[in-house]
């Protein structure tokens, strides 16, 4: 594949984002909006993401590729709510970081394909494709999973190009959610917030008010939050829900260096403490970003960044 006339339009966007070595942490990080085109399934499909740094950038400055999970998009990277407590983003790119926080296919801005064909190995190399079209730029490249989007950082990082993977939500020694997981979810089409989408039919989301029982653990959370969660919930695809729970198929840790990182209190894929990860985030449920501990988990993936990956 060539990806010629995209780097050439990354490089663009990536200048008006500077050409500076310094990391300016007081200046507010500048971003913008992208588009990677991709081929899955036989057919054409497009990513949306928005690409940050804070300061100067050059080929040296590593980036993140972020990837939420199920029912969430971007905006699980990016809460547009308390944004110093609650995206990471934010911290990242405070960090030295530069960030591309995607929209997974089937997921906010990207391409709906077909939900019965759009599983974690379509997603992976979905995400594998705009790995490639940034490498041309990018010489460190860490793919960071929640939950979901961690199964497709696996699977991505199957396909070699990244330095290091991060999962979040997602224990390393069981498959995904356990049996009782699908029962906050319920038909797309049935939901008042996407009913008559031409693209529902299909997908998934989860029950109106469900939320901070499913992704949450009392007293770990903010509930001034939950409603935040409920206005932008998405879906997602029926091929993903078939592939956690009882029969998934097991899967292999990515060949770079992998960190997996469970909240204290995560009920959904392992009913709470320690089910494989080699960090635990105390004060937490499943949805770590948006649980009040999200800081401290921030803080333990740049340590942890730092001691694995090698910043040429």
């Amino acid at each position: 594949m060539k990806f010629t006339a995209k780097a050439v339009l990354l490089a663009a966007a990536l200048s008006l984002l500077g050409t500076t070595t310094a990391v300016a942490t007081e200046r507010p990080a500048r971003c913008s909006e992208q588009r990677f085109s991709v081929r899955v399934n036989g057919e054409r499909q497009t990513i949306a993401g928005e690409l940050c740094v804070r300061g100067g950038f050059t080929a040296r400055t590593p980036l993140q590729v972020l990837l939420h999970g199920g029912t969430y998009d971007r905006a699980y990277w990016d809460w547009p709510f308390q944004s110093r407590r609650y995206s990471y983003v934010d911290s990242a790119t405070r960090a030295g970081y530069a960030t591309l926080n995607l929209d997974r296919l089937g997921y906010g801005r990207s391409s709906r394909p077909d939900p019965e064909t759009l599983d974690f190995a379509t997603g992976g190399e979905a995400v594998h494709q705009v790995v490639r079209q940034l490498r041309p730029r990018f010489r460190t490249i860490v793919l960071n999973g929640h939950s979901m989007g961690g199964l497709v950082a696996e699977r991505a990082a199957e396909r070699g190009g990244v330095d290091a993977v991060i999962v979040s939500g997602i224990p390393r020694d069981r498959p995904g959610a356990r049996a009782e997981a699908a029962s906050p979810f319920h038909p797309a089409e049935l939901d008042p917030k996407f009913a008559g989408k031409p693209w529902a039919r299909g997908y998934f989301t989860t029950r109106p008010g469900v939320r901070a029982q499913t992704f949450h653990h009392p007293g770990t959370y903010d509930p001034a939050i939950i409603p935040v969660e409920e206005a932008l919930k998405d879906t997602l695809a029926s091929a993903e829900l078939r592939s956690v729970g009882p029969g998934a198929a097991k899967r292999a840790a990515p060949k770079v260096p992998t960190a997996y990182v469970l909240g204290e209190h995560d009920t959904l894929v392992c009913g709470g403490g320690d089910c494989g990860a080699d960090k635990i985030v105390r004060g937490s449920g499943h949805s770590i970003n948006t649980s009040l501990a999200a800081r401290s988990f921030y803080r333990w993936t740049f340590d942890w960044l730092a001691s694995k990956v090698r910043v040429t």
